[in-house]
């Protein structure tokens, strides 16, 4: 009786299929768990990391030339630049670990196909998610953050394949 699966792969190749597959599922679950916090939850865990960006793009003093109604729209606009950025960072790594899971479970996998799937999976995976925020207080659907979620997802899927690719080429590691 012949093996399939994740048991049949050689030692090293079936450990780094199951650490990609774990890490996907581990992003699977903090993506879900940073959407089930209500939004002053998510606003709080965000405004720091919003103040450092500020500060680090504008000095104290060109802040303080600001009118309060210009410092405040001006802290708006870099709090959607930090939090569309975490939607795509975020969805970047579950890209990646989704791509790198499919090309390591399979002998012979394709890099575009296997990026192609990665890119629907996490395009599918963020789209549950979007839908899920309606049932979270103070939280809304998005079809923009749909599009940066899936725009993540297929960035780290093609970054996976590359790098899977490039690896195999210079060590016959992991052939394609």
């Amino acid at each position: 009786m012949k093996t399939t699966g994740l048991r049949a792969l050689p030692g090293a190749r079936r450990f780094w299929a199951t650490f990609f597959l774990i890490a996907a599922l581990a992003t699977a679950t903090t993506i879900f768990c940073f959407s089930a916090q209500e939004q002053q939850s998510s606003s709080d865990a965000s405004d720091p990391i919003t103040e450092k960006v500020a500060k680090a793009v504008k000095t104290r003093k060109q802040r303080k030339k600001l009118s309060t109604d210009e410092r405040r729209a001006y802290m708006e606009a870099v709090s959607v630049v930090v939090r569309k950025s975490a939607h795509f960072g975020e969805y970047a790594l579950l890209g990646f670990n989704l791509a790198a899971w499919l090309r390591l479970r399979r002998e012979r996998a394709d890099a575009r196909r296997t990026a192609l799937v990665a890119w629907g999976l996490g395009t599918l995976y963020g789209c549950s998610d979007e839908l899920h925020q309606l049932f979270v207080k103070g939280r809304a659907c998005s079809l923009i953050d749909m599009g940066i979620d899936s725009a993540g997802a297929l960035g780290g899927a093609l970054l996976a394949a590359l790098a899977l690719s490039l690896l195999a080429r210079r060590r016959g590691a992991f052939a394609p």
